[in-house]
């Protein structure tokens, strides 16, 4: 077995002021009308469809990482019509009362 160094590279990173960002929680319904916990998100005007596909991907990798192992649902995301909106939502496997609330649990931790 050998071991490879990883290559280190000096990358210039934007940085995005996102304070202005309205997050709000729901539990809304599915097209099958189940229960669907999901958190929409409005950037401040002007924003780039970039940034809010950014921070739509930066979401849903912290709520992977913090999704427990024991559950079934998919993390989803989507930009919606308006260039500072999209939307994060769970598609649960069960779709029950139960699932739902650990859902929206799970959605809360963006919130702070």
């Amino acid at each position: 077995m050998s071991a490879t160094a990883i290559p280190t590279f000096i990358v210039p990173v934007k940085v995005v002021d996102f304070s202005n960002t309205v997050l709000t929680l729901t539990l809304g319904k599915s097209r099958y009308g189940t229960a669907q916990p999901q958190l929409d998100i409005f950037l401040q005007p002007g924003a780039t469809h970039r940034q809010v596909s950014a921070l739509l991907h930066t979401f849903a990798a912290s709520l992977e990482l913090n999704t427990p192992n024991s559950e079934r649902w998919i993390v989803q995301s989507e930009r919606l019509s308006e260039p500072n909106h999209g939307r994060i939502y769970l598609e649960l496997a069960e779709g029950d009362e139960a699932e739902a609330m650990r859902g929206m649990a799970l959605l809360n931790i963006l919130l702070g």
